[in-house]
C-alpha cells in the first residue's frame, strides 16, 4: 500500500509539474504575443499616421521616463512644437533648454523598442486587451465578422478611457459610438493585428484550435 501510495504522489507530482511547465510556456507565448502585437501596432500607428501628415516630420511627447539620457548629449538647439529644445544627438530626444527636467521623446520616429516605459506601456496595454480579446473569441468559436470586430473595438475603446480617465481631457473620454472613424480605425486594428499575429505565429497549435478566419477584409 505504502508503494502504491508513493506512486500516486510520485505521479501526480509528475502531472503537476507538467502542468506547471505547460502554463508557464503558455504564459511565455502569451507575453511574446502582447510584444508582438504591440509592436506591430506602434508601427501601424507611425505608417498610417505619415501617410495622412505627410508634412510632419516629428512628434515630439513629454515623457517622465527619460533620466536616463546622458545631458551631455543634447547638443542641437532647435524651436519644436514644445518649444524651445536642446535635442539629442540622436535626434529622437529633446530636452526643455530652461528646465532640463522635461524631456520631450519623437514618437514618431522611435521604435517600439525604443519607446520610454510610460509610452511603451500604452501601447502594451492596448495590445495585451486585443489580445486577450482574441483567444476569448477563439475559445467560445464565434465568427470573426463586422459586428465582432466592432464589439472588440469598442472593448479596446473601453479599456483605454479606464486607464486614462484621470490624466486627460473630457473631450478625449466620448464613447466609442461617437468616435470619428479615423479613431475606430486605431481601436479595430490593434484587434485585426492581433487576429493576423495569432495565425502568423501559429497560436491556435498551443490552444488546440484553427487558425482565424475573417469574414469582413483587415484594414489594417
Amino acid at each position: 500500500m505504502k508503494q502504491i501510495a508513493s506512486l500516486t504522489y510520485t505521479f501526480l507530482l509528475l502531472l503537476f509539474s507538467i502542468t506547471n511547465v505547460e502554463l508557464i510556456l503558455l504564459k511565455q507565448q502569451f507575453q511574446y504575443f502582447v510584444k508582438k502585437v504591440a509592436s506591430t501596432f506602434h508601427e501601424n500607428w507611425r505608417q498610417h499616421y505619415m501617410t495622412e501628415h505627410p508634412n510632419t516630420r516629428n512628434r515630439f511627447k513629454l515623457t517622465h521616463n527619460g533620466s536616463h539620457y546622458n545631458s551631455s548629449d543634447f547638443i542641437y538647439p532647435m524651436i519644436l512644437t514644445v518649444g524651445t529644445c536642446l535635442v539629442h544627438r540622436n535626434l529622437k530626444v529633446a530636452r526643455d533648454r530652461y528646465n532640463s527636467s522635461l524631456i520631450y521623446i519623437d514618437i514618431l520616429n522611435m521604435a517600439y523598442d525604443e519607446l520610454p516605459a510610460d509610452w511603451a506601456y500604452e501601447n502594451g496595454a492596448t495590445a495585451s486587451v486585443a489580445c486577450r480579446q482574441v483567444l476569448r473569441t477563439v475559445r467560445q468559436k464565434r465568427s470573426f465578422d463586422h459586428n465582432l470586430i466592432e464589439q472588440i473595438a469598442e472593448r479596446i475603446h473601453n479599456a483605454w478611457i479606464k486607464r486614462n480617465e484621470h490624466r486627460t481631457s473630457k473631450d478625449m473620454l466620448s464613447p466609442y459610438s461617437s468616435l470619428p472613424e479615423t479613431e475606430k480605425d486605431k481601436d479595430r486594428r490593434a484587434f485585426l493585428i492581433a487576429c493576423r499575429l495569432f495565425n502568423e505565429l501559429h497560436l491556435y497549435d498551443y490552444v488546440k484550435t484553427t487558425p482565424i478566419h475573417l469574414i469582413e477584409p483587415s484594414i489594417e
